[in-house]
């Protein structure tokens, strides 16, 4: 069934960060200082200095989060990365690997500290590509700098190799960048939900293979058995190259939105969904906007067997469903983990406060 306007909304208050993984123009400066909620730089140096070459996808949800918590602001000109007192911190390394190299050398010469975030640590961690071997041993020797501060946003714990080419981590900054305000409106919405009604399997942001929607589809179409029991939903635009997948899963009964949801209804996505699809093949391997919100929110995610969702949610006792592609539709045949909204807002909690100790000690910022 594709429908257009039928995702419940969760208030007009939903933030323009919530989009996890939609690509957009890029947004121009609208980022900019604004105070942060607990305190920023008490050292003496100002607020933290931001490099991103965007402010689209979980970008706008990192760069609120810095706001917030140190009144940080984004760079407007790159020479500014050089010349600022304030820490200077690279939202995505992997964007600007050279740069980040070249304003941490420079910077860690005349004492001036330059933290970088790795989105993607994996493949830089294990390939065998000569050219993520020529970064990874970079990394390293950036490591004897004290003053550059390499930080994954995936914990050590659940993937040993990424000591190797990083200083530390932090939680993924969307497990644990939900306000209150949105955290309330969803449990409103979930409390309107009729009882007897079949839980809901969701799909969520951009509709590509990367995100395993020809699984997701193929699946639902596969199983007589698995569309009595759920129903899948797929909310997102549809790349071109899934639009197959896509239609497969309409014939079968799936709901499929495909535009860009607003905020809103996004934050009502979640608020209907019994589980949260987030099986991606290997290429996706890496942090997830759309499991770090489900998993804040308490609401089981289906993941792949072995791969880093898997494991951090096993060591952080995150509800989920493990699989492989040729048990996902045995393993959703049964009862589905129960929804833990509760044990997830907990967790996001001790992730934050994790989280923002380590990011203030990398950028030599005093505590509030």
């Amino acid at each position: 069934m594709l429908v257009g306007s039928m995702l419940p909304a969760a208030g007009s208050f939903a933030r323009a960060d919530l989009w996890p993984e939609e690509p957009a123009a890029e947004a121009g400066q609208r980022f900019l200082p604004v105070g942060a909620e607990r305190g920023v730089a008490g050292s003496g140096q100002g607020a933290p200095l931001v490099y991103t070459r965007l402010e689209t996808g979980r970008r706008r949800s990192y760069l609120r989060v810095l706001e917030r918590l140190f009144g940080a602001r984004r760079a407007g000109r790159r020479r500014d990365l050089f010349l600022s007192r304030a820490p200077v911190l690279f939202l995505m390394v992997e964007e600007a690997f050279l740069l980040y190299v070249v304003v941490g050398l420079l910077r860690a010469m005349i004492g001036r500290r330059t933290v970088g975030l790795l989105a993607r640590p994996r493949t830089l961690a294990v390939s065998a590509r000569w050219h993520h071997g020529l970064r990874r041993a970079v990394l390293r020797r950036l490591k004897r700098w004290r003053s550059i501060q390499t930080l994954t946003v995936l914990p050590f714990g659940i993937f040993p190799a990424f000591a190797s080419i990083a200083d530390g981590w932090i939680y993924d900054f969307q497990l644990w960048d939900v306000t209150e305000e949105e955290r309330r409106a969803i449990e409103a919405l979930r409390d309107e939900r009729r009882m007897g009604e079949r839980p809901v399997v969701s799909a969520i942001g951009t509709q590509s293979p990367e995100k395993g929607i020809d699984l997701f589809a193929d699946v639902y179409a596969r199983s007589a058995g698995l569309r009595a029991r759920c129903q899948f939903i797929a909310c997102g635009r549809v790349v071109p190259a899934a639009g197959e997948h896509a239609a497969v899963l309409v014939e079968a009964g799936g709901v499929l939105v495909d535009r860009v949801l607003s905020d809103a209804e996004l934050l009502g996505t979640y608020a209907a969904s019994d589980a949260v699809w987030c099986l991606y093949p290997p290429v996706g391997d890496h942090a997830s906007g759309i499991l770090g919100r489900a998993a804040q929110l308490g609401i089981p995610v289906v993941v792949r067997q072995g791969s880093l969702a898997h494991r951090l949610c096993a060591a952080e006792s995150l509800p989920h469903i493990a699989a492989s592609p040729e048990t996902v539709t045995g393993r959703l045949a049964g009862p589905l983990p129960p929804r833990d909204a509760e044990g997830g807002h907990l967790a996001a909690l001790r992730f934050a406060e994790k989280s923002e100790a380590t990011l203030r000690a990398a950028l030599g910022l005093a505590r509030p």
